[in-house]
C-alpha cells in the first residue's frame, strides 16, 4: 500500500524542529565517499544561516543523510534543500563524470513535537553509524553530530539543541549524560 506524499506545510510550520531524511537515487551508495559526505557538509554549512536553518544533529550516511533542527521559515526551508541538494547534484556529478538524479524523492520531514522527542531523534541519529554496521562506536564517525555531543569537538554545523543543555549545568556534565544514554542504548541493541 503506497501512503500519499503530503504538502510539506501539512506537516511543518514556521519555527518546527524537524527531522530530514533522503536517499540517494535508486540508494545507490553516491554518499560513501568521504569527500562526497564533506561536500555536502559543506554546502549546509554554506546555507544553513542564509535560510535561516539550525542543525541540531546530523549523520552522513553512505546512501542517505539525517538532520535535525529547527526551521524559521518553512518556505525558506524547502529553498535550503532545493539549493544544497541541486548544488551537490551538480559537484557530484561533474567530479565522477555521470548525469543524472542523485537524491531519490523529496526529503522527508516530519515534525518534532516536543523535546523529549528531539532528544530521541537525536540519539537515533547519532547512533545509525553503528546500528547499519558501518562503524563498531558512533565515536568512529567523522560525519556525525556524535563527537560534538558527547567529547565537546568542534562542529560549525551545529548549534546545541536546547534539549541537550538542559541535561545538565556544565558542558562536561552534559557530555557525560550524553555519553551515558548513548551507552545505555547500545547495551540493549
Amino acid at each position: 500500500m503506497h501512503m500519499p506524499s503530503y504538502p510539506r506545510y501539512y506537516i511543518l510550520e514556521d519555527s518546527s524542529l524537524f527531522h530530514v531524511t533522503w536517499k540517494c537515487h535508486n540508494e545507490d551508495w553516491l554518499l560513501k565517499e568521504g569527500w562526497a559526505k564533506k561536500l555536502y557538509y559543506d554546502l549546509l554549512l554554506k546555507y544553513k544561516d542564509k535560510y535561516g536553518v539550525q542543525i541540531y544533529a546530523y549523520c552522513l550516511m553512505d546512501n542517505h543523510i539525517h538532520l535535525t533542527g529547527k526551521l524559521e521559515s518553512l518556505e525558506n526551508f524547502s529553498d535550503f534543500f532545493r539549493v544544497v541538494n541541486s548544488c551537490f547534484a551538480r559537484f557530484y556529478n561533474k567530479k565522477v563524470k555521470r548525469q543524472g538524479q542523485v537524491v531519490m524523492d523529496r526529503f522527508k520531514s516530519p515534525r518534532i513535537e516536543t523535546e523529549a522527542d528531539l532528544l530521541k531523534v537525536m540519539l537515533y541519529i547519532d547512533l545509525n553509524p553503528k546500528r547499519a554496521g558501518k562503524v563498531n562506536h558512533p565515536k568512529k564517525n567523522i560525519f556525525s553530530s556524535y563527537n560534538y555531543y558527547t567529547y565537546g569537538k568542534k562542529d560549525d554545523l551545529v548549534i546545541s539543541a536546547p534539549t541537550y543543555l538542559v541535561l545538565e549545568k556544565t558542558p562536561k556534565e552534559r557530555r557525560k549524560n550524553y555519553r551515558e544514554l548513548v551507552a545505555k542504548i547500545l547495551k540493549y541493541d
